[in-house]
């Protein structure tokens, strides 16, 4: 996930939430008002929590400017934006792919019904590669989970 930070009067910042350093995630999960553990700041991002979205923002910020105090960071909350990275936007397409299976439509309404991700992609290049692999049936099948007469038993396997 990045956090992306849009203030009218500067220039845009962007916060990749993988960069979080132990001792950052510690105090993100401080600062939030509920207390959350690292894993529940997360999902808050992912929700689009606005007391998630601003302390994340804010400890990362810090790095290039430690002396920034939490009352002096209070942007608008439409200032403030959870987009999917790379990665995320990858393995969105892999369960796209999955579901495209049962379409019925044209490749055009299938592209349309795919489109959602661009408003939620950082990289919106990439976003639009993966709906054209998605549309080309590029991406593999899930895999299938192993039967019992596919993998072998324990008195079949080779000593």
């Amino acid at each position: 996930m990045i956090i992306v930070h849009t203030p009218a009067d500067g220039p845009v910042e962007r916060f990749d939430i993988k960069t979080v350093r132990a001792g950052e995630a510690t105090r993100i999960s401080t600062l939030l008002a509920e207390k959350a553990s690292w894993p529940q700041v997360k999902q808050l991002l992912s929700d689009d929590h606005p007391d998630a979205m601003r302390v994340v923002a804010f400890v990362m910020k810090c790095r290039d400017n430690p002396a920034l105090r939490m009352a002096d960071f209070d942007p608008l909350l439409v200032d403030l934006a959870v987009l999917l990275d790379r990665e995320e936007v990858t393995s969105w397409g892999e369960t796209a792919a999955a579901m495209t299976v049962a379409f019925d439509g044209s490749e055009d309404a299938l592209r349309v019904e795919l489109s959602v991700i661009l408003d939620l992609a950082a990289d919106q290049d990439h976003a639009r590669e993966v709906i054209d692999r998605v549309v080309a049936g590029k991406f593999p099948p899930p895999l299938s989970e192993p039967t019992d007469e596919s993998s072998p038993t324990p008195e079949e396997s080779p000593s």
